[in-house]
């Protein structure tokens, strides 16, 4: 029986023992790596030397125990020199004076030892490690010609180690497939749906397709997807499942349900990825080195973080901060790092979809991946907002006042900054402001040299302001550097207060391009219907499925009632009184704890006003959503509303598409009503018209699509809070005119709600 083969590059098995020892910031590391690579097609474009080939792919075996280790990668030049000697050129930035770096060196020797073996004629090859500037210009040089047989020694020496890391995950992924073939599903009996979404899911992962899957509250979707998709892994179909959830409830349920899935027997390694600000163990967070301990060795000490996550299955946030402190390692590039080695990994819809911070690595390992995207009538907004960008000249002003403070304002940053200042209120004070349709050059030549001096300063480990400088201007040269007709360019605060927005009207190509590379993509949601529009948001391709689920419930659970009051935005104020009373009457019919969803802050604030005057209705009873709460303080309202002080009631008002809309479970007791205050439409700003004109011009609705579908998407979820079990009962309250149109209903109907007034699917 031959053995199995482990795919690893010449870089991966170099830096299993000679390694850098320091974290630096992720941006610093951008910048280098940017760098690292316009020096090296400089010097490659400029190099003079006798026949050079450039980028020249080699590779060569190493026989370990249980596997065989295939090292592959691409040698930066190959020359001959003038005496007919090979020369192995390993290209490196560096810096005047530049000493050899062991790690840079063993690159060339394993090169040089991958061709001799694909030339053995060959009597001789010298390494060469060539450190140049960003400009491909030589800064110091370093040659050898060693024997056969010493590269030979390297080779197999850096290899060994190497692959005994290998083979303990082999062998612990081969424990993994053996508890996964038989793997009985955690309960005893699936819930009405359950099994034919799984089947769905499974066909999907199996034939590397995307599923469009809609499926009620209540019919256990998280268990659905995951359930398949590990035996997914274990036939082979992928090498790992990556759970994208837009917030906080929906990665606590994917975890919830892989600890039902290892009590059932899975041996499966599970990986939740928390963002660097939330999981940084300082009180300030400083990435620099010099100023953490937790990145100063880090790469010294990484190595037995990871053996021992290797005998671990359950990765949370809380297990990843207690075993970073165990090592003294940074917790945040440790759960990158361990999601590498994990079958699941559970975190947010950035690591794959926003540009800025997707790691790739999760798609393209060996064996590939499958993605299962929660809440997934959430991911074409964000992805918008990841691709799209925003020069503001109040913002560019407060980072130049912190440079100021903290380094000078004869720093190469602060004048950098002064620039882009300069070329926004040029703009600004020009009559074409208003009317501008591209990026303006003169601002894109500003905001590049925003990023390279940012990036400089971080590399030699400025701190906070240069991180923010390189962000936005990183940001704003991508989206300008790739505006097309899919973009639009918004303009707004006047000559005081200019804002530059270069957003992205369409998701669709970069969601399609993301997922090209999954195993298998399974969109699910409780409001993907109708599956016609959410193709054109997401992106499809011929082959794709759709799968609509009818709800669980039974409609006598749901009492449902429309109260036809305009309240269009031009009728508000007028119907306010009608709207309070409506909802001060259905409160005083319903016992048990009820959440008031409002189109706004502001209606919130004007109805809330009114219904205090309310008899029978006493002020404490009432909560209120408050504008960027804290994970927190959000916590502590739900806790506050689920177990009411006064006379065994809450009253909760909050905003649709807000905190509590999505990912709220309230179940029996806990909630027992529900008002939904207007269709939810988006506010019709700047940019959501832009969307409407765009869709328009290409002859797709562009009314429903932008505002009709994320209103009703909102209503649905809000309404969805209140069934979540068989045995829970509640009241709906649907407060809004438009809740008679034929189109709000058609798109109602398929829904409990739908069920619950009568309504059938066309």
């Amino acid at each position: 029986m031959s053995k199995l083969v482990a795919r690893i590059s010449v870089r991966a098995v170099v830096e299993t023992t000679l390694h850098e020892s320091d974290l630096t910031p992720a941006a610093s590391s951008a910048q280098r790596m940017q760098e690292g690579a316009i020096a090296h097609r400089a010097r490659q474009s400029s190099a003079q030397e006798r026949e050079y080939r450039k980028e020249v792919a080699l590779s060569a075996d190493y026989e370990g125990e249980a596997l065989t280790l295939h090292v592959s990668g691409r040698a930066d030049g190959i020359f001959l020199r003038e005496d007919g000697v090979t020369v192995i050129e390993e290209i490196k930035l560096g810096a005047p004076d530049q000493p050899l770096i062991p790690a840079h060196r063993a690159q060339a020797a394993v090169y040089g030892y991958m061709l001799l073996c694909d030339e053995p004629e060959m009597e001789a090859v010298c390494l060469r490690v060539l450190y140049v500037d960003a400009r491909g210009g030589a800064l110091a040089m370093y040659e050898e010609e060693p024997s056969r047989e010493r590269l030979r020694a390297e080779f197999e020496t850096l290899c060994a180690a190497a692959c005994a890391w290998e083979e303990r995950k082999l062998a612990r992924r081969q424990a993994r497939d053996a508890t996964l073939e038989n793997l009985p599903f955690p309960f005893g009996t699936y819930r009405a749906g359950q099994r034919k979404f799984a089947a769905n899911v499974y066909v999907a992962l199996r034939d590397r397709k995307r599923l469009f899957a809609q499926a009620p509250t209540g019919i256990g979707k998280t268990m659905a997807a995951l359930y398949p998709a590990l035996r997914a892994i274990g036939e082979g179909k992928c090498s790992r499942a990556v759970f994208l959830a837009a917030r906080t409830t929906g990665r606590r349920s994917a975890m919830d349900a892989m600890d039902l899935l290892t009590g059932a027997g899975a041996d499966a390694m599970t990986a939740e990825i928390t963002a660097k600000d939330k999981i940084c163990p300082r009180e300030v967070r400083d990435c620099r080195p010099e100023h953490c301990a937790f990145a100063a060795g880090f790469y010294d000490r990484l190595p037995g973080a990871l053996a021992e996550a290797l005998t671990l299955r359950r990765l949370g946030r809380g297990e990843i901060a207690a075993l970073a402190q165990r090592h003294r390692v940074c917790p945040f590039e440790l759960s990158l790092e361990i999601a590498m080695l994990s079958d699941v990994v559970v975190c947010d819809y950035n690591y794959v979809f926003d540009p800025m911070v997707a790691m790739d690595r999760l798609m393209s390992g060996p064996g590939g991946a499958c993605l299962l995207v929660d809440e997934a009538h959430q991911l074409a907004p964000r992805v918008r907002d990841a691709y799209s960008a925003v020069a503001s000249l109040d913002e560019l002003s407060r980072l130049r006042r912190e440079t100021g403070r903290a380094l000078g304002r004869k720093n190469p940053l602060y004048r950098a900054q002064t620039r882009a200042i300069a070329a926004m209120k040029e703009l600004a004070q020009a009559e074409d402001f208003e009317r501008m349709t591209e990026p303006p050059k003169t601002l894109l030549e500003a905001m590049q040299r925003l990023r390279e001096a940012a990036g400089e300063l971080l590399a030699e480990g400025a701190g906070a302001s240069a991180m923010d400088s390189f962000s936005l201007a990183a940001g704003y040269c991508f989206a300008a550097e790739r505006f097309d007709e899919r973009y639009a360019l918004l303009t707004s605060g006047g000559e005081k207060h200019a804002v530059i927005e270069l957003a992205l009207l369409t998701a669709a190509k970069e969601i399609l391009e993301s997922t090209r590379r999954a195993h298998g993509t399974v969109y699910f949601s409780a409001t993907l219907a109708p599956f016609e529009a959410t193709q054109k948001m997401l992106g499809s391709e011929e082959g794709d499925a759709c799968l609509m689920l009818p709800s669980p419930f039974d409609a006598a659970q749901l009492e449902t009632r429309i109260e036809p009051i305009d309240i269009r935005y031009a009728s508000r104020e007028q119907t306010a009184p009608r709207v309070a009373e409506a909802i001060a009457a259905h409160l005083k019919g319903h016992s048990g704890n009820t959440i008031v969803f409002f189109p706004s802050y502001a209606y919130m604030a004007r109805i809330g006003e009114i219904l205090l005057g309310q008899d029978g209705l006493a002020e404490e009873t009432f909560l209120r959503e408050k504008r960027g709460m804290a994970e927190e303080e959000k916590n502590a309202l739900l806790s506050a509303f689920a177990n009411p002080e006064e006379d065994g009631r809450a009253v909760l008002l909050a905003v649709l598409g807000g905190a509590f809309s999505e990912g709220v479970d309230l179940p029996g007791e806990q909630l027992k009503n529900v008002i939904v205050v207007s269709t939810g439409l988006p506010q019709p700003d700047a940019r959501v018209k832009a969307m409407q004109a765009y869709y328009d011009g290409i002859g797709e609705d562009g009314f429903d699509l932008c505002m009709t579908l994320p209103g009703m998407v909102r209503v649905i979820q809000a309404a969805g809070r209140l069934i979540r079990t068989d045995s829970d009962t509640g009241s709906l309250l649907l407060i809004d005119s438009r809740f008679r149109y034929s189109r709000t209903r058609a798109l109602l109907a398929g829904t409990l709600i739908g069920d619950a007034l009568g309504l059938h699917p066309c």
